[in-house]
């Protein structure tokens, strides 16, 4: 707890950084209570069906011990054992007294009346000393009766002196290693629990992951529609939460730019009736050209914000007229040619190489993705001297337009992101110049209406090239 507040205190008033780290946060916890669910999941199906081919081994060995019995009693031509019991028939106590009569002997035991194997281990008893169980035919007997149920590979057997807990005897092969082997319950052969056997199968542990293949398919299924979904979600409250940010950030960019000449043009209006009292008609004359040039600018803002506010290339109706290609540019690089700063000039090469004449596209969208790219060239370019080649070639599917700068260039993260909607370029060249985030994302999406592709080539303080490939 005092690592998270001190992690929030770190954060300062960053509430971007604190909502990714909340959104970080909980798809944690979460992962942590599907990857602990399924993981408590398998283990439970594992114990259950580890608990049932454990009852399977233990009912099969049993099964093993009646028919070894039954097979050594009928070899040696049968033999008798007469009992009767010595208390009561209407006792109801759990034990009771028996009296077992050999051939040669008689032997007094007490039997528990839940216990249905009594009769066998009394004979298991009488012939211990002289007839021992076979291990050999109970190992045989016991891999059949298992196999019925599941696939095993070996089994073998240890006959055990359980009041000396000592082993008598052994079917184990030489060699083997008891890791690969899983043993069922120690069962008492005779009533006086003197001997025993334990059996051994090999490789069962493998066999119950391979019954639960089913099972591990469905969680690993599940874990991975878990992981994507919560990928996807979280991605999404940060790219809303980034967009959103980028948004504000753009609106308060354009509140500035519509918000200097709106003051200017209301100032110098204010001043208009003061200079016509005084006579001053050419200073009134001045104030109201200022006036419609700031008003000039704010038509000009609001009209690349409807280029811009349905820019998705679906929403975007073409209207593609045959435009000739030599005179569209010419025009272009004359345009952008003259700079407004008398500090700066701007020299626009241009060359084109295209045996094409004409290209078919939408004029007035197509203009102003050029005026777009040009304008950025311009815009990102703190030389004196600001250098723009415009090169036109042809391709196999249609026309190449590349336009390449000598500004200040963009890092590699932020090529990545140039494209979306409302993204600026966080560099203190940048912070200066005017713009919504908006410009490339309508470029992108006119270009990609007109069937190309527009991508971007840059270093830091080398320049950087656009180019548009669209089928003209």
């Amino acid at each position: 707890m005092n690592c998270w507040i001190l992690i929030m205190q770190l954060c300062g008033n960053n509430i971007e950084f604190k909502k990714r780290l909340v959104v970080k946060m909980l798809t944690i916890i979460v992962l942590i209570s599907i990857a602990v669910n399924q993981v408590s999941w398998l283990y439970n199906m594992y114990e259950l069906h580890d608990r049932e081919f454990k009852l399977d081994i233990n009912q099969a060995v049993q099964q093993a011990i009646s028919m070894e019995l039954a097979e050594r009693s009928e070899s040696i031509g049968g033999y008798s054992v007469y009992s009767h019991n010595i208390a009561p028939p209407n006792d109801t106590t759990r034990y009771f007294t028996k009296n077992v009569v050999t051939e040669d002997s008689v032997y007094t035991f007490k039997i528990d009346k839940n216990d249905s194997h009594a009769m066998s281990k009394i004979v298991q008893f009488v012939l211990a000393k002289y007839y021992p169980i076979d291990l050999n035919k109970l190992s045989t007997i016991f891999k059949e009766k298992i196999k019925e149920k599941h696939d095993v590979e070996n089994v073998y057997f240890e006959y055990l002196d359980l009041n000396n807990k000592v082993q008598i005897e052994s079917t184990k092969p030489v060699g083997i290693s008891i890791v690969d082997y899983v043993n069922a319950d120690t069962i008492p052969l005779d009533i006086v629990a003197s001997i025993g056997v334990v059996g051994y199968i090999q490789n069962s542990r493998l066999g119950i992951l391979d019954k639960m293949k089913k099972q591990l398919a469905v969680s690993f299924l599940l874990i991975v529609i878990a992981l994507t979904s919560l990928f996807y979600i979280s991605k999404s409250f940060v790219v809303q939460w980034k967009t959103e940010r980028m948004r504000q950030e753009s609106v308060n960019a354009m509140t500035h730019e519509f918000k200097r000449p709106i003051a200017s043009a209301v100032a110098m209006a204010s001043l208009i009736p003061f200079y016509l009292e005084r006579g001053e008609k050419n200073k009134a004359l001045d104030y109201v050209k200022n006036i419609e040039m700031d008003l000039n600018k704010l038509t000009q803002y609001t009209k690349r914000i409807q280029q811009i506010s349905n820019n998705e290339k679906q929403y975007v109706t073409m209207n593609r007229t045959a435009v000739e290609i030599v005179p569209f540019f010419e025009s272009l690089q004359k345009r952008y040619a003259v700079s407004d700063d008398p500090q700066r000039k701007v020299i626009v090469n241009l060359m084109i190489e295209t045996h094409k004449q004409i290209m078919c596209v939408d004029m007035l969208h197509f203009s102003n993705v050029m005026d777009n790219l040009l304008e950025n060239a311009i815009k990102y370019t703190v030389k004196p001297v600001v250098t723009i080649d415009i090169n036109v070639t042809d391709t196999p599917d249609g026309l190449k337009v590349s336009v390449k700068d000598n500004g200040i260039g963009i890092s590699a993260s932020d090529k990545k992101l140039i494209f979306d909607k409302f993204y600026r370029v966080k560099r203190t060249e940048t912070k200066s110049k005017t713009g919504f985030g908006l410009g490339l994302t309508y470029a992108k999406s006119i270009v990609e209406a007109h069937g190309g592709i527009i991508s971007v080539s840059s270093e830091l303080d080398k320049g950087s090239e656009f180019v548009v490939i669209f089928q003209g």
